[in-house]
């Protein structure tokens, strides 16, 4: 059983303007090592930022990130309306679309999002966490093989 994984807009940048654990987190999902759940609101945030100056980020380059995207990602259609983070409503999307594509996991940096821990049962987390936890299931995949091959 696959993780169903929302990556907050925040984590989307990091992965795409350095190099780091948010890109090794991004390329894995990419790689279809766990489903990467988002919606357009996320994908329409992550558009924005993208074009703050500051990110030098050309419009080719954008429009090639999100279609990247839309064609790796499961998008959601989000209809739940959820006020769960009152300091900054614009965190709710993210829940929302959590919600309702039956993620297990977010990813963020966000501190309003990490301080909730879960949500009806989602867990809010970091990327350090989850790369954790990737990394913690792959080793006790590989160890059932290697059992399996033991015996066989």
């Amino acid at each position: 059983m696959m993780l169903r994984v929302v990556l907050d807009t925040n984590v989307l940048v990091s992965a795409i303007i350095s190099d780091g654990k948010p890109r090794e987190l991004l390329r894995r999902g990419i790689s279809k090592q766990f489903p990467i759940i988002t919606s357009e609101l996320i994908l329409k945030e992550l558009g924005l930022v993208l074009r703050r100056p500051k990110f030098k980020t050309t419009e080719d380059d954008v429009n090639r990130i999100i279609i990247a995207l839309m064609q790796t990602a499961e998008i959601v259609n989000v209809k739940s309306k959820l006020k769960v983070v009152e300091e900054d409503p614009k965190d709710n999307m993210v829940i929302e679309t959590a919600y309702d594509g039956g993620a297990e996991i977010i990813v963020t940096g966000d501190r309003h999002l990490l301080a909730l821990k879960e949500f009806k049962g989602i867990k809010i987390t970091t990327v350090e966490r989850i790369l954790a936890l990737l990394e913690e299931k792959r080793l006790k995949r590989d160890q059932k093989e290697k059992r399996e091959l033991t015996r066989s």
